[in-house]
C-alpha cells in the first residue's frame, strides 16, 4: 500500500495512493523540489544570486573590439567579473529605450565614459578584456541589470549617480540602475 504525505492548506495528513488524485501528486512534486532547493541553499553557505537572463547577443568583429576597448579603459585591474559587468552595462544600455541602440553609439555617447574622454578606450586591450566582452555579449550580467556604474573614490559626479539604486558592488565599481 502507497502512502503519501500532502500539505492541504497548512496542516499534513497521511492519504492512500487510491484517494490521490494527479493534481495532489503535482502539488507534491512541487514541494518536494522547494525542499531540496531551499536545503541546498541552506547548506552551501555561499550567496545566492540569481542574475537576469538578457540572452544571447547578436554582435560582429566591430561590437566585440569596441567592447573590449571600453572594458580594458575601465576596469582593467578590476575582478574579472567586474570586467564582464562594465560591458554588460554597454549592453544593457543598447537594450534601454534611454539609450542609443547600438554599441558603439552606447560607448560614444558624449560624456558617458571617461575612458572614451581620457583616451584611455585607445590602448591595446589584453586578453582578459575580450575575454569579458565575449562573456557579456554571450549573455552573461554581473551587474544585475544596471545600467550605470561608478568608481566611488574617482567619480567626478558622485551625488547624482549615489542616488540611483546600486544592484551589486564587484571591486572598485558600484552598479547601479
Amino acid at each position: 500500500m502507497f502512502y503519501a504525505f500532502l500539505p492541504p492548506l497548512g496542516s499534513i495528513y497521511i492519504a492512500r495512493a487510491s484517494e490521490l488524485d494527479k493534481n495532489d501528486v503535482y502539488k507534491g512534486f512541487l514541494l518536494a523540489f522547494l525542499f531540496i532547493l531551499l536545503s541546498r541553499i541552506g547548506n552551501s553557505g555561499e550567496r545566492v544570486v540569481i542574475e537576469p537572463d538578457y540572452g544571447h547577443f547578436d554582435y560582429n568583429s566591430e561590437d566585440l573590439e569596441l567592447l573590449a576597448r571600453l572594458i580594458h579603459g575601465e576596469a582593467r585591474g578590476e575582478p574579472y567579473e567586474g570586467q564582464v559587468a562594465v560591458g554588460a552595462v554597454v549592453l544593457n544600455r543598447v537594450k534601454s529605450p534611454g539609450f542609443p541602440n547600438t554599441i558603439r553609439e552606447v560607448i560614444f555617447q558624449k560624456n558617458q565614459f571617461s575612458a572614451v574622454s581620457d583616451g584611455q578606450f585607445y590602448l591595446e586591450p589584453n586578453e582578459t578584456a575580450y575575454r569579458a566582452a565575449r562573456d557579456a555579449l554571450s549573455g552573461r550580467d554581473p551587474s544585475l541589470g544596471a545600467l550605470f556604474f561608478y568608481n566611488p573614490k574617482t567619480a567626478k559626479t558622485l551625488y547624482w549617480l549615489s542616488t540611483r539604486e546600486t544592484t551589486v558592488v564587484i571591486g572598485n565599481h558600484v552598479f547601479a540602475k
